[in-house]
């Protein structure tokens, strides 16, 4: 993920972390767009085509990961790999 798209979603995160769970979903979108934002740019960056599956595949693991209290980057090396 870009430094900026890293920096929106941990401020988005941070700022909502002491919210209930009810207010989770809206949180997951957040994070899945700029994972999903950040992915769409590296790609097109790379010359490379992303298919919706890996996309999905992807920013639906670091959601995953986030909510188990991991941090961006251990969500996103956990699940890039």
């Amino acid at each position: 993920m870009s430094r900026l798209s890293l920096v929106i979603a941990f401020a988005a995160v941070a700022s909502i972390s002491a919210m209930p769970a009810h207010a989770s979903k809206w949180v997951d979108d957040i994070i899945f767009g700029k994972c999903a934002e950040a992915m769409n740019k590296e790609y097109l960056k790379a010359g490379k085509q992303l298919l919706l599956s890996k996309k999905n595949e992807t920013c639906n693991c670091v959601v995953k990961e986030m909510n188990n209290h991991k941090s961006i980057d251990e969500a996103k090396n956990f699940c890039i790999k």
